[in-house]
């Protein structure tokens, strides 16, 4: 089993049924500020390895995905992920960006990520028939602040930075409350 499974297989024994993870400077190594004026091929470059071979696993187990992010450019982060992610149906990622897509959820603060958070979780819980409370979610951001609001708001979460971040996430021992 390589380690990606392993953090997968982690996750889902802690309870967590969904990932949410930001994109630029978590998923991407550098940060597009949501104005990327280049292809999605070049973009597609800066993608880390490590997060192409965990969405890869996370995307074929029991675990719901996300990508949370405050950029616009909601259709080029889906060419992104579609490209660094060949053998995957993106289609079962919930995308969530500051596109005016998708419904503010009454409610929930405005603050850090947990708007976008909380509408994947509803459509996902509409399409997939499935239940998912904060306790089932964890954050991937590279961003402190969005990382201890969804803290505050009982969800997990993992600040990324670097590409070896995720290897807090192998620990036999590891249980949500210690990312």
């Amino acid at each position: 089993m390589d380690k990606y499974s392993k953090i997968v297989q982690n996750l889902i024994r802690a309870g967590i049924k969904m990932v949410a993870v930001d994109f630029d400077l978590t998923i991407l190594n550098i940060h597009t500020h949501g104005f990327w004026q280049f292809t999605s091929k070049m973009l597609a470059t800066r993608v880390r390895p490590c997060f192409k071979h965990f969405l890869n696993e996370a995307l074929n187990s029991d675990l719901h995905v996300a990508v949370v992010t405050q950029s616009p450019q909601v259709e080029l982060v889906r060419e992104v992920l579609e490209l660094s992610l060949p053998d995957c149906d993106i289609r079962k990622i919930e995308i969530r960006g500051a596109d005016g897509k998708w419904k503010e959820v009454r409610g929930v603060t405005k603050e850090g990520k947990q708007q976008h958070i909380e509408s994947a979780i509803k459509q996902f819980e509409k399409t997939r028939k499935v239940k998912i409370s904060a306790k089932n979610v964890i954050l991937l951001d590279d961003d402190i602040n969005n990382i201890n609001i969804a803290r505050s708001c009982k969800m997990q979460a993992l600040h990324v930075t670097d590409d070896n971040s995720l290897d807090t996430l192998l620990d036999q021992s590891f249980r949500t409350t210690d990312v």
